[in-house]
């Protein structure tokens, strides 16, 4: 155990300086994106919205991140990070606060959408953050790191957010999913996201965030199109079946099973726990049976787990279901990341991140929980979610197609 202990230390302490202060600024974020994923669609249902109207809900921050998620990453090509990452802070801290204050419909949901925005526009910038702390030789390393990272942030945010509403029904005899109750979960998202802001203030004062190259204007848009569809196909289909699935979790275990936030909160928490072991197994896995077919395997797994989930009445085969298909899809997380990077020049990594991140929000946060809403209030869960399995399943089999033989730089290591 000692011997373990003494080797993650090391790791962490050959990470450079920004790179530790954006891992833990990370952190803080998953965190409290965790609080946000677990509570909202409750908090909605809690106000009186059907499953369809939530499902557009969640549509509308991908719909703004389809109008600036490209052009953003080609300006934070041409002029740096920090404009960017530390605007994008302070929405979030915003954005959390009115949603623990306000009570009305209208403001909450603008709220939501202010954070959400807020959160998407720093995970565009993420992935060419971290590849341009890092060197080539440790760049699966650290991705894996900042993806577990994500999970164990996701394990804290879930029980804290299911633990906070359950607490203030019992101190104030109320309902655990009524909408007093789930605000307060909120409010302990704003104090995270207040504590994560010295650390980026520190990130934008680097250096290294700033733009290596002056870019034309005019150039800024000019991609390798042909490479950059051939990645952004598999990623859209992708995006769309998590989307359908993910974004109603917590109502399918809710409305079908009839949990509380504080049961779903730690279902989801186990998960998360299960899934921080398995992406620290990424890059053995990757070495063994190379990053693109790991990627692509790993897609199609999720297809018949998810068909499980559809139909099943147990709620333990439910949740077994939902943790086999999390671990499956969490190997190719951070190798997904790693594969857009690599597969574009230096100059090219801001904007394919954006673009990256445009297509899975445009699937994961847009049409998915849209088509997942609508398909909803007419088949149930078991039609919506029967149609995401076919999008996982046609995310692998494209995936593969593309670039089942691609050797990536990082594999020469």
């Amino acid at each position: 155990m000692s011997l373990l202990r003494s080797r993650l230390v090391q790791r962490w302490r050959d990470f450079s300086p920004d790179a530790r202060r954006l891992l833990v600024y990370s952190f803080l974020g998953f965190v409290a994106f965790a609080v946000f994923g677990l509570i909202f669609n409750l908090y909605m249902s809690a106000l009186g919205f059907r499953n369809d109207v939530i499902g557009v809900f969640n549509a509308l921050p991908a719909a703004v991140v389809l109008l600036v998620g490209l052009p953003m990453g080609a300006l934070a090509d041409r002029f740096g990070y920090r404009p960017f990452i530390l605007v994008a802070s302070a929405g979030g801290v915003g954005g959390a606060i009115a949603l623990g204050l306000v009570s009305a419909r209208l403001p909450a949901v603008l709220a939501a959408g202010l954070f959400a925005l807020s959160t998407t526009i720093v995970g565009v910038l993420g992935a060419p953050l971290l590849a341009q702390l890092s060197r080539p030789d440790e760049r699966v390393v650290l991705y894996s790191v900042q993806n577990s990272l994500s999970w164990v942030g996701s394990l804290l945010g879930y029980l804290v957010g299911g633990y906070v509403p359950e607490l203030n029904a019992r101190l104030t005899h109320t309902g655990a999913g009524s909408a007093a109750s789930l605000r307060r979960a909120f409010l302990v998202m704003a104090v995270l996201e207040m504590i994560s802001l010295p650390f980026v203030v520190q990130l934008a004062a680097s250096p290294r965030l700033r733009a290596s190259a002056a870019m034309p204007v005019r150039m800024l848009l000019k991609v390798d199109w042909r490479r950059f569809l051939r990645v952004l196909i598999p990623q859209a289909l992708l995006g769309i079946g998590a989307g359908m699935l993910l974004n109603f979790l917590q109502l399918y275990l809710a409305q079908r099973f009839h949990l509380t936030p504080g049961p779903i909160g730690l279902v989801l928490a186990v998960g998360a726990l299960l899934a921080t072991g398995v992406t620290l197994t990424v890059p053995a896995v990757s070495r063994v049976f190379g990053i693109t077919r790991t990627i692509g395997v790993s897609q199609l797994c999720g297809a018949p787990l998810i068909l499980g989930i559809a139909f099943t009445t147990s709620l333990p085969l439910a949740i077994l279901a939902i943790y086999v298909r999390q671990s499956f899809l969490n190997i190719q997380a951070p190798l997904s990341q790693l594969f857009g990077m690599e597969v574009v020049s230096e100059q090219e990594r801001a904007r394919m991140a954006s673009a990256q991140n445009v297509v899975f929000s445009l699937g994961f946060a847009g049409l998915g929980p849209l088509i997942s809403g609508l398909l909803q209030v007419r088949g149930g869960f078991q039609l919506a979610f029967s149609v995401s399995a076919l999008f996982y399943l046609l995310a692998g089999s494209t995936f593969l197609l593309l670039f089942g033989r691609l050797r990536l730089p990082s594999e020469a290591h």
